[in-house]
């Protein structure tokens, strides 16, 4: 069975060397085999291992959260009904999201339509608003967002 260097595993992967580096620290990748003058060589399977971190990475999932995948895909840890209730939480916390960015749409649409006459003291036609009270909404819906979820860890390792 053919190993790869780290050089072909990125390729293989689409990722860059410093990401599996980074997935190694954290655990997302075990530790690599190294032959006898030190360089890491991968298993293919690493490969896949490597795509699934990143699609879950992709669907929303951090970090912590798709090890936990990794664990059950090993069928070492947890239960599917555990996966399907971290699946649907993801799913509420993307339509919570999905709904903040409407509401900033809405609010940004209403402010590119500022009449002039509202905005000529003001340089800048957000300042008026604002000091109007027509966006202190959005900002209080900004906080009650922030809450959602625990952890939002991503990769430093971004391609």
């Amino acid at each position: 069975m053919s190993r790869l260097r780290i050089g072909e595993l990125a390729d293989a992967a689409g990722v860059r060397k410093d990401t599996i580096r980074y997935y190694e620290r954290t655990g997302l990748l075990p530790a690599p085999q190294r032959t006898s003058a030190g360089y890491r060589v991968y298993h293919p399977s690493d490969v896949d291992r490597i795509k699934f971190v990143r699609t879950a990475q992709g669907l929303g999932y951090t970090l912590t959260e798709t090890q936990a995948l990794l664990l059950v895909r090993a069928g070492d840890i947890l239960g599917g009904s555990q996966i399907l209730a971290v699946t649907r939480l993801k799913l509420r916390e993307a339509q919570a999201r999905v709904e903040q960015l409407e509401r900033i749409e809405t609010r940004l649409a209403q402010l590119g339509e500022a009449p002039a006459h509202e905005t000529e003291s003001d340089t800048c036609p957000l300042l008026f608003l604002v000091r109007d009270g027509r966006l202190s909404p959005l900002a209080a819906e900004q906080q009650e967002q922030i809450s959602v979820g625990e952890d939002h860890t991503t990769s430093t390792g971004k391609d």
